[in-house]
């Protein structure tokens, strides 16, 4: 190859090796659209078209920052989505255990994906959080 053409050719080879990475990078707004929103509603405020069978009412998952002081509690978040270390000993779980559906099927890197697409949905329900109130007189 001559080479005056290794540098567009190294330029194409990386631009497609990158898309690709970017392209594998779970997304947090579809995780949420392809998996939540048929019980958490499209607005994450607990009005999906499932929750009018649920038994339980089926929380607002935009006022977790609120009922957690201002603070978006983002480990137990984490913790209650993936599922997989919650104790029976907190009652019923009404919510599927995502940790194992979003184990994919890359086995040698399965636990990686099911971290990165938690997180990503996590870092999806830190961004549609209402703003916190301000201080009553």
């Amino acid at each position: 190859m001559p080479q005056r053409l290794l540098v567009p050719c190294a330029l194409v080879l990386l631009a497609t090796t990158l898309s690709a990475a970017a392209a594998e990078r779970p997304n947090g707004t579809q995780l949420f659209m392809n998996h939540c929103a048929a019980c958490h509603g499209a607005d994450a405020e607990g009005g999906g078209p499932v929750a009018a069978v649920m038994q339980t009412t089926v929380p607002n998952l935009r006022t977790l920052a609120q009922r957690n002081g201002g603070t978006f509690p983002v480990d137990s978040v984490t913790a209650y989505i993936d599922g997989r270390q919650i104790k029976a000993a907190h009652g019923d779980r009404q919510m599927p255990v995502w940790g194992d559906v979003f184990r994919g099927p890359e086995q040698g890197t399965a636990e990686r994906t099911v971290r990165e697409r938690i997180a990503a949905l996590v870092t999806f329900l830190k961004g549609i959080q209402y703003p916190e109130r301000p201080a009553q007189r």
